[in-house]
Order: C-alpha cells, then structure tokens, then sequence
C-alpha cells in the first residue's frame, strides 16, 4: 500500500487530496478545501494566513503526515520553454540545459534550477524538449515556509504537470492523439498541449474575472499553443480536455463550442478513482489530485524541482573539492622542483669552495721538487675548469626551469576552487605552454581563459579544443599560451 499527499495552493484557497494505491486500485482516501481568509488586520502577512489555511486544511483533512507530499510551486512562478537538439540522451541534455536556455528565462544564471519535464522525437534524429524552470531562491522560500507550517515536501512539481498526470489517467485516447488540457478557476487557467502520451507545451493565461474576456484569451491562447507545438496551424482541431470550478467550466464549454475548436469533453478527474460521495469536492482539487497522483506514480520523468536543486548543488561541491586538491597538489609539486633545485645550487657551492682551500694549500706546502709543483697545480687547475662548466651547465639549467616555475605560481594563484577546472598536463617548450584539463561546464572553461588572459606575462592564451568526455560527461579542453618575449 502507498500513500501520497497533494498540496494545491492558490492565491485564494488551499486544496490537499490523499491518495492511497492498494492491489493496483486508486482509492481516494481524503479531500479537503480550505479557504485563505482575508486577514482584518493590516499586520498580518500573507505567509501567516498561509500558515493558518494549511494547519486548519490538515487537521480537517485528516491526513496521514507520514506519507510523502507533493507540492506545486505558487502560480505564474514556472517558468516553460521548449528547445530542440541532436543530442538523444536526456542525461546530456540536462547538462547543457542552463547554457542552452540561459537567457530564454527571466532568472539569473546562478539562479536557475530547469528541469526536463518531457520530450518527444523529431525528423532526422532531433528531439524536442520542454523544459520547467524556477528560481532558486523562490524554491528555497516556497520550501521553508511550508516546513514552518508543518508541511515537509518530497518533492515539488508543477500545476501544469499535475493536471497531464490526471488526464493521462483518465483518458486512454490521451497517449495516442493530440490532445488540448484546460483548466480553469477563479484565479488562473492553465493550458497544455499533450501528443503521444508527453507534455508538449505548457502557456498559462492571466484574465480578469469575466467569461467573455477569458473566453477571448482562451481562443488566442489555443491558437498559440497549437503553433508552438507544430510550427504552423493545424488542418484538424485537437480534441479539448475542459476542467475547473464547475459554474465557469461550463460557460467556457458553451463559448467554446460556438467556434471549430475540436470537440470538447469535460475532464472527470475521478474516472479512475475510486471515492465515496462524501469524499467528493468536485472541480476545485484537480490539482491537488494530479499532485498526490504524481507522488503515487513518481518516477525520473516527473519534473521536480527539489530534486533538481539537490543534484546541481551535490555536483558543484564536487567540483569545487576536486579543484581545490589539484591547487594543493600544484603547489606541492613546484616546492619540490624549487627545494631540489636550491639544494643543488648549494652542493656545487660547497665543492667549489672545498677546490679553492684546498689550492691555497697546495701553495702553502713545501714541496720536494718544482715540476711535481706544476703538475699537482695542472691537475687541480684542470679540475677547477671542469667544475667551472658543470656550474656553467646548471646554472643554465636553472635559468630555464625559472620561466616553468614562474608559469605554475601563475596558474595556481589565478584559477580559483570556485572556477570548477581541473588540470591533466602541462608542457613548456620555450616560449609556449600547453596546457590540457576538464572542467564541469563551458562557462568554467570560458572563466579560466578569461583568467589567465589577465596574466601580464602572458601575451595570448588560445583555447584550441573543447569537447564534452563521453566516459564522465565532463568538458575536456586544452589551451595554447605563449609568454612574453623578453
């Protein structure tokens, strides 16, 4: 037996729905609408009353608290774009997502959780993909409040998502026809395109409270909808899913059956449920249904933005540990190169001085005879001249390790843990550096090129390859920099 909760909260009323699956069967099992009161004192914010419809819509409701819970995030704060790609796998295509849409959403970049919610297959190996966003900072919010009015959530999703879920349910034609999905209430009306089973496209509409007006935007908002989804107008109308609060679902119903929109069936969201009489509230928790339906039927193509968040911050605080060792590391291998080079500077010093006490002490001896003099002198000058070109021979060794060591002090002082980069090799050949690595994302690569241009010593610094690895789905670069003539 399983158990989900589905929390739908408008701007007006909270509506919670728990679900239970038991032998293969929906069962109903509690169903609750709690209005948001109008606060009487100017005090009084709006999460307080929030606070209060929640705690007074729990108690009420009865529900199960230890069954998970699946909460949609406040309406008009979704954010939906669809994008196409050659790329087939949906796990690299989440990896790109936030460079391939980073300004199709009016969120920061930092900012951003995207998830996919669905997708479906194009001409020559495209596919298309819709994709939710949020932002961080609002999740977070929308999260923390309702823990503090005692609501912990297993995952957060979104109204659009929830109401597919219930039509797909409901409806068996829904996997193999295009399909239109509207809802409508006091507050909102949301519409989404289904074909082949998948979510294809999703367009919220605001209105003020008349039918006339609503019905007007519904029309343009269904035209737009239908051209999103297939780039041009369609010859036949796709069949109409209607649902919402009952007295507007029907006018709207009326009007749109005036036009040649297609046919129109009204949505029974307990089609598939089993419920007492008493349990049923009707069109007012068709989103909190769908919602407690998606905690039942959770799998990895549900969208969740909790998730979302959880797996992007888990892979940052990866790259970052794993930067932060190859700085350490980096450092450690050029005090090592310096410590050896300086302790051989000093062994040659220390020869040379033995050489020259001992030459002064050859002149201060008595020797037998002048010509053993000139020749021990012949031989220490000789070894003298020796010694003097292997010093030679170092110190110019030396100076040419200089320039590689000065290339790693600046490389480790530029590139930053939070730059997400790691470095596999390093090669100097006079005056050009090559330098391969891998990074988390193409905006970490753009970052450390951009870094190391800065660098005075540097005269240019040429990204040369990029490309994604397909054995750990990281970005492989590599960069050609030559230094500064002097």
């Amino acid at each position: 037996m399983k158990r989900s909760i589905g929390i739908d909260i408008s701007k007006n009323k909270v509506s919670v729905a728990q679900l239970c699956r038991s032998r293969g069967e929906l069962l109903l099992e509690r169903i609750h609408v709690q209005q948001i009161r109008n606060g009487t004192s100017a005090e009084e914010s709006s999460a307080s009353k929030l606070q209060a419809a929640l705690e007074v819509a729990i108690t009420k409701g009865e529900l199960d608290t230890r069954a998970p819970v699946v909460v949609a995030m406040p309406y008009g704060r979704v954010f939906f774009h669809n994008f196409r790609t050659d790329i087939s796998s949906n796990r690299d295509a989440r990896r790109l997502l936030k460079f391939e849409l980073e300004d199709d959403f009016p969120i920061l970049f930092d900012d951003l959780v995207a998830g996919i919610c669905s997708y479906r297959e194009l001409k020559e190996h495209h596919r298309e993909f819709l994709v939710g966003a949020v932002s961080r900072l609002e999740l977070r919010d929308w999260v923390k409040a309702l823990r503090e009015a005692g609501i912990t959530c297993s995952a957060v999703s979104a109204d659009a998502c929830a109401l597919h879920t219930l039509a797909k349910l409901n409806h068996e034609l829904i996997d193999k026809t295009p399909y239109l999905v509207i809802y409508a209430d006091d507050c909102r009306t949301i519409v989404v395109m289904t074909e082949g089973n998948r979510l294809v496209c999703v367009r919220y509409l605001n209105y003020s409270d008349t039918t006339e007006i609503i019905v007007s935007a519904l029309r343009r908002e269904i035209e737009l909808t239908l051209r999103t989804a297939f780039d041009t107008h369609v010859a036949v109308p796709p069949t109409i899913l209607l649902s919402g609060t009952n007295a507007l679902v029907n006018d709207l119903s009326e009007e749109l059956r005036k036009d040649d929109n297609g046919e129109i069936v009204m949505l029974n969201p307990f089609d598939q449920i089993r419920y007492s009489s008493q349990q049923q509230e009707g069109s007012e928790s068709v989103i909190a249904l769908g919602l407690a339906l998606v905690g039942i039927s959770k799998n990895d193509e549900v969208l969740d933005f909790l998730t979302a968040d959880t797996v992007e911050t888990g892979r940052t605080a990866k790259a970052k540990r794993s930067l932060l060792v190859f700085g350490v590391l980096l450092l450690a291998i050029g005090a090592l190169l310096v410590v050896n080079l300086f302790a051989q500077l000093n062994a040659l010093e220390d020869e040379r001085l033995s050489i020259k006490r001992e030459t002064r002490e050859v002149f201060t001896r008595t020797l037998p005879a002048e010509e053993r003099i000139v020749n021990e002198l012949a031989q220490m000058t000789e070894r003298f001249e020796a010694l003097e070109a292997e010093y030679s021979t170092l110190a110019t060794e030396i100076r040419n390790k200089a320039p590689a060591l000065k290339v790693l002090q600046h490389i480790s002082e530029k590139i930053t843990p939070d730059q997400h980069m790691g470095v596999s090799s390093i090669s100097i050949t006079g005056k050009l550096v090559r330098l391969s690595g891998s990074a988390t994302s193409f905006e970490s690569v753009d970052n450390v090129v951009a870094t190391l241009r800065q660098i005075s010593e540097f005269d240019s610094v040429e990204l040369r390859n990029v490309d994604i690895d397909p054995t750990n789905n990281t970005v492989r670069f590599s960069l050609l920099i030559k230094m500064e003539q002097n």
